[in-house]
């Protein structure tokens, strides 16, 4: 199977790419940079270079493709609403809307369990759920409205597209939850809420990957959604204290008040955006609601109709990612 994969340059596109290959599919990653597209190529990857926002391009692109995997977005938790909408929105519905035209048979949506809303406890919520409501963060807002234009799609055009929503990402490489906690904890300002007995909402890479590949060679039905997580009961607690006995370091983890946390994480958030500074303030609201909020998400229609089962455990995973944890903190050596 010819499998086009937009955003491959990503954390999980660059994953996907070396699973497809190595389970005989052939990849064709699709990235805009050319340096990923020059380390692609040199490791022997089909790679385009494109500007997925020009429809002519995607078209160009998807030509002779059996399959599309959608990955490409902006993941950070805080920035500009208008880099959100281009990145999360507008490509999204240039890429679909290609697909469409291009007669790509299969599509699979990466999407998040986030667009469930993140300001409530969620103890074994399902894909019937509504989209979250009090919504304050680009991210999580930009990717409700892509979900909501692939929905639209399928119901008005028939896009035969199949949505994954993950957990946060992690592992080897991971560029948005390890090092923030590495560098929360390098910095000496790494706190937690409430004791930190909140449930994660967690997807390894591997199992994401993983995940994946069963929606494109056993999902036959258009539309339906499927949540994909680790399904291991990580507290915050647990895994801020496993990277810290990862890293050997003895770490003080102090608590703050949910209110505290909030206020805090809007103040950073305004003195950042005012500033133009570095778009990856310290603390952010979706941050501050992770550290706060249960985040359990129903994965039987996984299980039950692709056959999904984590591939790597949760005690594996963190054998897997020491290296990395340890190179974020101690540098590579």
């Amino acid at each position: 199977m010819k499998v086009a994969v937009t955003g491959a340059g990503g954390f999980l596109g660059k994953a996907l790419v070396v699973r497809l290959a190595n389970t005989g599919h052939q990849p064709l990653a699709i990235v805009k940079s050319r340096d990923d597209a020059d380390s692609f190529s040199h490791q022997g990857y089909a790679c385009l270079c494109h500007d997925l926002s020009h429809e002519q391009d995607c078209l160009d692109a998807f030509s002779g493709c059996d399959a599309l995997v959608h990955c490409a977005a902006m993941t950070r938790s805080f920035g500009r609403w208008d880099e959100f909408r281009k990145s999360n929105i507008d490509l999204t519905e240039s890429v679909m809307s290609a697909a469409l035209k291009a007669q790509i048979p299969r599509i699979i949506h990466i999407s998040t369990t986030a667009v469930y809303g993140n300001e409530r406890n969620h103890y074994g919520t399902d894909e019937e759920a509504d989209f979250g409501q009090r919504v304050v963060d680009p991210y999580t807002r930009s990717k409700i409205a892509a979900d909501q234009i692939v929905l639209s799609l399928i119901k008005n055009k028939s896009l035969p597209a199949v949505f994954l929503r993950f957990g946060n990402f992690w592992g080897p490489g991971d560029q948005i939850v390890l090092p923030f906690i590495v560098s929360g904890l390098r910095q000496k300002r790494l706190m937690i809420e409430g004791g930190g007995d909140n449930l994660l909402s967690l997807t390894f890479v591997d199992n994401a990957v993983h995940g994946i590949i069963l929606a494109l060679e056993h999902g036959d039905s258009p539309g339906k959604i499927y949540n994909i997580t680790d399904c291991a009961k990580v507290t915050s607690r647990k895994f801020i204290d496993d990277i810290i006995a990862i890293l050997g370091i003895k770490y003080r983890l102090r608590n703050i008040s949910y209110p505290i946390l909030y206020s805090l994480s809007y103040l950073l958030e305004q003195f950042y955006m005012a500033t133009k500074r570095d778009p990856n303030p310290p603390l952010t609201r979706f941050v501050a609601r992770v550290l706060k909020y249960n985040a359990m998400f129903d994965i039987s229609r996984a299980i039950n109709e692709l056959g999904f089962r984590p591939v790597v455990s949760y005690k594996q995973a963190l054998t897997i990612s020491t290296p990395y944890v340890r190179s974020l903190y101690y540098g590579n050596k």
